[in-house]
């Protein structure tokens, strides 16, 4: 098995100078990190947390819990928690949790056995359950999802985005636009960007048409044909998540329907899924993997961040693609914009 003293021995360095590197911390150039962390990979080495961790009271593990969530946006947030973390000489340990809050305080009593360096959930609210199952020690917080009440939280702000995304279709000549959200009993996010979606409806004197779904891809097409059943001449359709998104423009593709020709298409999260679908899908845009970035620099720089009534709230943008275009009346015009005029 190769050893610290392997790895100093190659890269010309003492132990103490790979122990720096691997635990991210200062005194050392530039150049001394490339040759230990060159000497790392030659030598296929690998720190013995475990062993570290019975002298610190920690290892260098960081737990990440996915309940029920778009498989695209989870991955690109752990791309921002990977790569932060590796920065740091820290691993990362995925529990995807499902539905079950007993599976989420298995993972959480299992992370908290392995005296992990702290715990970020995805699109999960952070409950008291789940702080007592990680114990008072680990710091803990949430991304993607705003809970300020009582723990730290990495987030967008979801009511002005849905806002916004309504309200750049209304732009477009949009009157009949139809919300496709995902599932009612998560408050913390649907019910808050279906708050902004309808506001955006109603400033503009326009009739809201909604169905829900699940945020993941099977359950678009069944909502989607309620969603028309409802209205069958709408010409936008607002997805709230990309997943949704896409399974939209392949359904209505699949239903004889032009995507943007005929009704445009909006997605949200701006995950991988929006660029795997043709015409491509305009999205709003959340900056997934810097959540994942930040949380890890939060957890590990002082602990657990105080908790407050005002969560993190980070940019949102929209990112136009083909999936959308203006509404063209019979009179071959855009229709008039009365809100805007």
């Amino acid at each position: 098995m190769t050893t610290i003293r392997d790895v100093a021995r190659a890269a010309g360095v003492s132990p103490a100078t790979v122990s720096r590197v691997v635990n991210g911390l200062i005194g050392y150039s530039a150049e001394t990190q490339r040759r230990v962390e060159q000497a790392i990979d030659e030598l296929n080495y690998e720190p013995d947390t475990l062993a570290r961790g019975l002298k610190t009271k920690q290892t260098a593990v960081i737990g990440v819990l996915a309940p029920v969530v778009s498989d695209a946006l989870a991955s690109d947030i752990m791309s921002g928690v990977e790569a932060a973390a590796r920065l740091r000489g820290y691993s990362v340990m995925l529990g995807r949790t499902g539905p079950s809050s007993t599976f989420a305080a298995s993972y959480l009593r299992t992370l908290r056995t392995y005296r992990a360096a702290g715990v970020i959930l995805i699109s999960a609210a952070v409950t008291a359950d789940m702080r007592r199952a990680l114990g008072s020690g680990i710091p803990l917080m949430s991304v993607a999802i705003r809970d300020g009440q009582r723990f730290p939280s990495l987030a967008i702000d979801d009511e002005a985005a849905a806002y916004d995304g309504t309200r750049y279709l209304i732009s477009l000549g949009h009157r009949r636009i139809g919300l496709l959200a995902g599932d009612p009993a998560s408050v913390l996010v649907n019910t808050v960007r279906k708050r902004g979606y309808l506001r955006a409806m109603t400033e503009a004197g326009l009739t809201p048409v909604l169905e829900h779904g699940n945020s993941l891809y099977d359950s678009a097409p069944p909502a989607l044909a309620r969603l028309l059943a409802q209205d069958g001449g709408l010409t936008a359709v607002f997805a709230l998540s990309d997943e949704m998104g896409a399974a939209v423009v392949n359904e209505l593709q699949r239903l004889g329907r032009r995507v943007p020709d005929e009704i445009s298409v909006l997605g949200f999260d701006n995950t991988r899924t929006a660029m795997h679908v043709h015409p491509a899908l305009s999205t709003i845009a959340q900056p997934l993997e810097r959540m994942g970035e930040l949380a890890v620099e939060k957890l590990l720089a002082a602990g657990e961040p105080a908790a407050g009534p005002t969560p993190r709230i980070l940019p949102h943008r929209l990112i136009v693609r083909g999936s959308t275009a203006p509404l063209i009346s019979s009179t071959g015009s855009i229709p008039h914009n009365k809100e805007q005029s």
